[in-house]
């Protein structure tokens, strides 16, 4: 598998256009976390330019040349070094480099581009076993109100790939039984170039909550989130349509939600396996294992593969995008 690959390795290493100081403070940004609990950062880093900072070092731009560009004097510049070391935010030493995940527009092409393989291996497997995940759903009491059809984009790409199978990436693939300590936190984060409005930076889909009331959480999956929230603000109409026609999950069927997110487990772990050297040497070659762990790197980059099995599963009619890009669902305590 590794050696039919490496044509795709021609272009693996970190692109490295002109990046000029002017272009990265015109772009939008978009940050993004994966964390439980209270593990969050206890700080902006959008606050004076701190963001900006880390997206320069991570294009290489000199020090001094960003430190002229917001007028910060030498103090000023010391100062926000030693507070992001002490957020655990530079990686250790004196060369500085962003210990979190920063992916311009350029790095993003390159690892959608570097996902194909991966993505085409999940979604044939998806495919081939689109029976049995369709027969579990079947036997779920959820199924009695929702047809497969309709759930199909929340069950093979949220149950299937993301929020009820990220644990076992991290813990099985990646074995990682924490993430990363920040400042006594463990979250992973990352900044990526958003250049796909309205749309999410790359497309990228996932999970956001919304506490309801005490025993009710709306939860939108897909990759038009910030779209959904300015019209939940702005329409009170829209969250009494969602109540009235999104699914309800109980406890139950989100337990069940993850019986159906077990069976495939072993698949997709085997064909991540399959990959694992390949893997390795983008994380080598990209440029990346100069800057994060193998762990931050991965968790991030797998993101992008399961976009776009989740992309290729709809090219293929065997799942369908909502039109907005969003689905959504309540858990019910």
């Amino acid at each position: 598998m590794y050696l039919c690959m490496l044509w795709l390795l021609a272009a693996c290493d970190r692109p490295n256009p002109k990046v000029t100081l002017e272009a990265i403070f015109s772009k939008q940004y978009e940050n993004k976390m994966i964390s439980s609990g209270q593990n969050f950062p206890d700080f902006y880093v959008e606050d004076d330019s701190l963001d900006l900072f880390l997206i320069a070092l991570h294009e290489q731009i000199p020090v001094n040349k960003f430190q002229r560009k917001v007028g910060w004097n030498d103090e000023t510049l010391n100062a926000h070094i030693t507070f992001l070391k002490s957020k655990d935010w530079l990686v250790p030493g004196d060369v500085l480099k962003p210990s979190i995940f920063i992916a311009s527009q350029a790095d993003g092409e390159a690892l959608y581009t570097h996902s194909t393989p991966i993505a085409l291996q999940i979604s044939r497997a998806i495919e081939e076993n689109l029976y049995s995940i369709e027969k579990a759903y079947q036997n779920t009491a959820l199924s009695k109100t929702q047809d497969f059809e309709s759930m199909a984009f929340f069950i093979l790409s949220d149950v299937l790939l993301d929020n009820w199978q990220i644990n076992a990436v991290e813990r099985e693939f990646l074995k990682a039984e924490t993430r990363p300590e920040r400042h006594d936190n463990h979250y992973y984060y990352a900044i990526m170039e958003h250049s796909s409005a309205p749309k999410e930076a790359f497309g990228i889909y996932g999970n956001q909550y919304r506490k309801v009331n005490d025993s009710l959480s709306l939860s939108i999956y897909g990759n038009n989130r910030n779209v959904a929230n300015a019209k939940l603000r702005n329409d009170p109409e829209f969250l009494e349509h969602l109540l009235g026609s999104a699914p309800r999950l109980s406890t139950d069927d989100q337990k069940e939600m993850g019986d159906i997110a077990a069976l495939f487990k072993p698949v997709l772990l085997d064909v991540l396996e399959d990959h694992r050297e390949y893997i390795q040497h983008v994380y080598q070659t990209s440029g990346y294992a100069e800057d994060i762990s193998f762990e931050e790197f991965f968790i991030w980059w797998y993101h992008f593969i399961y976009t776009q099995t989740t992309n290729m599963l709809d090219e293929a009619g065997t799942l369908t995008i909502p039109e907005a890009g969003n689905f959504y669902y309540f858990s019910v305590r």
